[in-house]
């Protein structure tokens, strides 16, 4: 009985690994995986802004006021400390530039530990948010507040896509010491990445 094997050959199967090869790169290229790196994380910082949002929420409803409004026995603001952008937070804004406090892990270089105590003191202590929230955060978060019930969060994003959304239209006014949010966000702030995307 004569059996015939019938088999691919070396050849054949390296010229469908070589095709197989190009296509993936070619997929690769089109994907751009640093952009879907930098989408995720904006995910991640969008969840973190909303989050701490929403902590800020459930906290006044609970207290009647905002955590930079807590108040001591002597009827100084319990945030403060010797912290001057804090009590910003508390003028009453009702046109834009906003005050902006940013609050990120201490290692970042737009952080005001004050406002860290602050959100640690008061979030915290409640259970809204854990002590290690920020430590995972690839970003920095300016909080805006301009009254007793106001109270935004904001973001910069990093892909392009978000950088473009119509959502993306807040602005911060300095990078390394940020004190104030606008609402506009100018071609030249995006390219600076400057812009935000703000949530109330």
């Amino acid at each position: 009985m004569n059996r015939i094997n019938r088999g691919f050959t070396l050849m054949e199967l390296l010229i469908v690994i070589g095709v197989l090869g190009i296509l993936a790169a070619g997929l690769l290229a089109a994907i751009d995986p640093f952009e879907q790196l930098k989408k995720a994380r904006d995910t991640n910082n969008r969840s973190a802004a909303i989050e701490f949002l929403g902590a800020s929420q459930r906290y006044y409803a609970t207290h009647g006021y905002l955590p930079w409004y807590k108040e001591t026995v002597s009827g100084t603001f319990d945030c403060d400390g010797t912290d001057t952008q804090i009590p910003l937070l508390r003028t009453a804004d009702s046109t834009t530039p906003w005050s902006a406090v940013p609050v990120n892990k201490p290692t970042a270089t737009a952080h005001n530990a004050q406002m860290k105590t602050c959100v640690d003191d008061t979030l915290g202590v409640d259970g809204e948010i854990k002590s290690t929230f920020f430590d995972g955060l690839a970003t920095t978060l300016y909080v805006v507040s301009g009254g007793t019930t106001k109270v935004k969060v904001c973001f910069p994003p990093e892909g392009k896509s978000n950088i473009s959304d119509g959502q993306t239209s807040y602005s911060i006014d300095d990078l390394a010491a940020p004190t104030a949010v606008s609402s506009a966000c100018s071609d030249a702030d995006r390219l600076l990445g400057k812009c935000l995307q703000c949530f109330e």
